[in-house]
């Protein structure tokens, strides 16, 4: 009976036993096969996790030593950006002081010392009559004003220069700040990763994709950036530090052209007043002549009055005499020598009155232009000692608020 049959009557499909047969090799073959590949994997396995464990202390030791490379080079870099903002804040520093030198120059030389020469050219023009003079006094100072206003002018060009270059360096200043303040939050993570290891960190983070954002700057870009900027800043600094230099050289000039200037004003004003003590002087010894001549005229005029008189009463008599002697008779009234001799003494002391009366009209005369004199010395003497009060007094009073000193 076949297995048909067995099929047929039990309903049932059997298998042949060379089917059981084959299937029971096949499955041995089967499972000896995912031995086989199970051992294989295994050691496959084995294998991956030995490459892996030494990729990955390969790649720990690499990192680390890049990471140390890094932060000392970021380290270095810092210490250099320190270093330029050091000598950028220090050149600043100096500057600084010399643009308070300018301010106290400008506020010297245009509050004071034009305030006093001012003064003294308007207390100048006080001065009276023929001592209204353009004097070297008057030169003098003006050529100060000029001197100073042209100094004020450069010392308004240098604090332009100062104010240009001290804005240069704080520019490099603030952009050094912020890259030195870039790189020390870069070191904070480079620090920050290096202290890092499998074993603290969540392993949560590699189910956000998004959170890597990729560089776009080359290792040459960074490295250049900061050295660029260092360089610019040097540049800056070096070619700036002649500045300084310049300045001194002129604030000095300066200084020498107005105290040049000032001694030659004072020089001035010396020579002038010694001009009036001369004046004065001699003024004064001719008023002393000119009063002693005044009183000697009139001591000349006392004297011819007394002569006219003198004169006029022996004329009166010989008028009387002559008169008298009209009042004879007879032939008693003759031109004897008497009578030619009377007439003789009248016509002779008529000319000594008239000669007299003429020298006194001329002695009053001379008196009258003694004394005109003598008030024209007196006006020019008020004049004189009035410009000589405001030269050696007023003015030298305001030459004290010129002070000129090396800024």
């Amino acid at each position: 009976m076949s297995c048909n049959n067995y099929y047929n009557v039990y309903n049932f499909n059997y298998h042949t036993p060379t089917e059981w047969r084959y299937n029971s090799e096949q499955e041995i073959t089967a499972a000896e096969e995912q031995r086989e590949l199970a051992q294989r994997l295994t050691l496959e396995a084995d294998r991956l996790f030995g490459q892996a464990k030494d990729s990955v202390i390969k790649n720990k030791l690499d990192i680390d030593y890049q990471s140390k490379v890094i932060i000392k080079d970021i380290e270095y870099k810092c210490k250099e950006i320190e270093k330029q903002k050091n000598d950028l804040d220090e050149e600043i520093c100096l500057l600084l002081g010399y643009q308070v030198r300018i301010d106290n120059a400008n506020k010297l030389l245009v509050g004071d010392a034009l305030d006093a020469i001012a003064e003294c050219l308007r207390l100048r023009n006080s001065r009276q009559s023929i001592d209204l003079v353009f004097d070297d006094v008057e030169k003098e100072l003006l050529r100060e004003r000029e001197l100073i206003l042209g100094i004020n002018d450069k010392l308004q060009d240098l604090q332009d220069k100062v104010v240009l270059q001290i804005r240069k360096l704080r520019k490099f200043v603030y952009n050094l700040s912020v890259d030195f303040h870039c790189k020390k939050n870069a070191l904070k993570i480079e620090e920050q990763n290096k202290n890092l290891n499998e074993n603290i960190v969540k392993k949560s983070i590699l189910n956000n994709k998004n959170i890597f954002k990729p560089a776009t700057i080359s290792t040459t870009e960074w490295d250049q950036f900061t050295l660029d900027i260092i360089s610019a800043a040097n540049k800056v600094l070096v070619d700036g530090r002649p500045i300084r230099a310049f300045f001194d050289k002129c604030l000095n000039k300066m200084f020498k052209d107005l105290v040049g200037q000032s001694a030659a004003v004072d020089l001035a004003f010396k020579l002038r007043v010694e001009e009036y003590l001369e004046v004065i002087e001699k003024l004064n010894k001719q008023r002393v002549e000119t009063i002693k001549n005044i009183e000697e005229v009139q001591e000349t005029i006392e004297k011819l009055k007394k002569a006219i008189d003198d004169r006029e009463a022996c004329l009166a008599l010989a008028h009387t005499r002559l008169l008298n002697r009209t009042r004879r008779e007879g032939v008693e009234l003759c031109r004897d020598e008497l009578e030619l001799r009377l007439f003789d003494e009248v016509v002779q002391l008529e000319n000594d009155v008239k000669s007299l009366q003429s020298m006194m009209a001329e002695s009053v005369e001379c008196r009258r232009r003694l004394k005109q004199s003598t008030a024209r010395i007196d006006v020019q003497l008020q004049v004189k000692q009035n410009s000589f009060r405001i030269d050696n007094e007023l003015c030298t009073e305001q030459r004290k608020r010129v002070n000129y000193r090396a800024f």
